[in-house]
């Protein structure tokens, strides 16, 4: 865009999608960039579809991932700075006139901190919403009907993750690399799946601590070219209709029930 062409954009009050990823491993049969190019090509395909609704912009290519750093070719970024990067890339379109703002996550230890920006935006705005969306969360209802690993095998550089880039980056998995990796049960309520939701105990240890050598947290070899086609429609048809309610979502005023406001209120005398 040139920049009259991203001031009309902001006029029509297009929702801007941010994708934030991560560099990592994911496993000996898959490349480091994946969670990049994953929520590159999703937020680029959904506004090449609705490109009167949607706006795509570049990446936030690194994320939160000291817990993976005992493998090469990771790279982190301290939490309280990728939360700060973010608010600041986010700011920058409310600034500019855009009101709908939606951080699309591609790296699980993301989830936290894109929640917290979104958060302070919304906090920070009148008139503008942000909200943040870990793109698998957009296919769970699907992954409950064709997942072939048990709750708990989804996890990393899995059947979903795998199956994701043998659909748009077939060049870049390793196939005859790929091993399986389920991981010890460790406690009763602690587990991770991205398709099926985690455990009600959220800890994350270090990796290269819990994983077998591999980095894998499942079975890759049930990943398939045609589940990753049908994981990717269904995250863009539910982007895109998620896109829908948050553009017409209206924006009620704040009001100050304290002592120090004026909004009146009925159960101020009760």
């Amino acid at each position: 865009m040139t920049w009259p062409e991203a001031r009309r954009a902001a006029q029509a009050n297009r929702v801007v999608l941010i994708p934030v990823g991560a560099i990592e491993q994911h496993g000996p049969h898959l490349t480091v960039d994946l969670d990049n190019r994953i929520i590159t090509w999703l937020c680029d395909e959904t506004a090449k579809r609705r490109p009167d609704l949607v706006m795509s912009v570049p990446i936030i290519p690194y994320g939160f991932n000291t817990h993976n750093m005992g493998f090469p070719g990771t790279v982190s970024v301290e939490v309280e700075h990728l939360i700060n990067y973010v608010a600041d890339v986010a700011r920058s379109f409310v600034r500019q006139g855009h009101k709908r703002i939606i951080l699309i996550n591609g790296h699980g230890s993301n989830s936290m901190p894109c929640a917290l920006v979104a958060r302070k935006i919304v906090n920070e705005h009148d008139d503008a919403l942000a909200a943040s969306i870990n793109h698998w969360n957009l296919a769970r209802d699907l992954a409950a009907k064709i997942r072939d690993t048990p709750v708990g095998g989804m996890a990393h550089a899995c059947e979903f993750e795998t199956s994701w880039y043998m659909h748009i980056a077939p060049d870049h998995v390793y196939p005859e690399k790929a091993v399986a990796d389920m991981l010890a049960e460790r406690s009763k309520q602690i587990w991770v799946d991205l398709m099926a939701g985690d455990g009600p105990v959220a800890f994350i240890d270090d990796w290269s601590r819990v994983s077998n050598g591999s980095g894998v947290e499942g079975d890759p070899a049930t990943a398939t070219a045609e589940k990753g086609r049908l994981y990717a429609e269904e995250e863009i048809k539910n982007l895109i209709a998620f896109c829908e309610e948050f553009q017409a979502m209206p924006v009620k005023p704040r009001r100050n029930y304290t002592a120090r406001g004026t909004d009146p209120n009925p159960y101020y005398n009760a």
